[in-house]
């Protein structure tokens, strides 16, 4: 019998962090010292579970378990931990995003893919939190209720995994509406917000239908491929999406003469220096 449960090594931390999520993210609604100081416990948890939204993209892309229990464990985990239900992710991502129709969830409009500026990251990012949330759901409950489709995924699944995660939440609200509006809302506005950015950062300057060498920026930050688990070598993530994280360096390295130069940046892309980007985008550099 096979007794591991992680189904690549370098996966077992990512898998342990995935089903911790909730807990940590949840103390405020049973731990009084947390309630009672919001903004720091929120301060803290971010610290902790901040990148639940990058870990459950890897998730969904490369199921960390062989276990089929373990992975529903994991899609329910890191869904109420970031408001984006595993199966919101394989709709408007994985079955959407990477099949080059995510225009319906994430539309860019005339101007903002062209260039890095501030004004376009802010109004992309504010017009797609809806959508990104919204759409699948619907998406899920016409193609799964209505007409019962089970391909690419059982969508009937999709849309009760998604409804039991609306369900959650409003019993949240009915145990302590407190921590609810102020915290757990502003909580999950923020996973999408970072989320959309993140999807901003990654293709600005990119034709929407170009060959796959020239549709994503990529980053060789050191720093932040070491934290965010190599997400900056993004065309080589899109050229081959199943690709383990790990892989994404040789992969990167053995396609890098096929991306242009312009699409190949040294900075970090990381969130939190979210304004040292605009000062980057006044100065054109980015």
């Amino acid at each position: 019998m096979d007794l591991k449960i992680a189904d690549h090594p370098s996966d077992r931390l990512n898998l342990v962090r995935g089903l911790a999520a909730p807990a940590i993210l949840l103390t405020p609604y049973f731990l009084p010292i947390a309630r009672d100081h919001l903004f720091i416990s929120a301060i803290v948890i971010f610290i902790l579970i901040g990148e639940t939204n990058y870990i459950l993209h890897l998730h969904i892309h490369r199921p960390f378990s062989r276990r089929p229990f373990v992975n529903l464990l994991l899609d329910a985990a890191m869904g109420i931990s970031t408001a984006m239900a595993a199966s919101n992710w394989r709709i408007q991502h994985k079955f959407g995003h990477h099949a080059g129709h995510d225009e319906p969830y994430c539309e860019w409009r005339d101007g903002e893919r062209e260039a890095y500026t501030p004004r376009g990251a802010i109004v992309f990012c504010l017009r797609s939190i809806w959508p990104t949330f919204w759409l699948p759901l619907r998406e899920s409950f016409e193609k799964g209720v209505l007409q019962d489709i089970k391909a690419p995924l059982d969508y009937r699944y999709a849309f009760l995994e998604q409804a039991l995660l609306v369900a959650a939440v409003v019993m949240l609200f009915v145990v302590d509406p407190i921590v609810t509006v102020l915290f757990l809302l502003p909580w999950y506005v923020l996973t999408y917000l970072i989320t959309r950015y993140v999807d901003y950062i990654n293709h600005y300057g990119c034709a929407e239908d170009a060959i796959v060498f020239e549709s994503s920026n990529n980053t060789v930050n050191r720093l932040f491929n070491l934290t965010c688990h190599n997400f900056g070598f993004h065309t080589a993530h899109h050229f081959k999406p199943a690709a383990h994280w790990t892989e994404l360096p040789a992969i990167h390295e053995s396609i890098k003469d096929r991306i242009p130069q312009r699409l190949i940046k040294q900075f970090s892309w990381s969130c939190l220096i979210v304004p040292y980007h605009f000062l980057r985008a006044t100065r054109g550099q980015m």
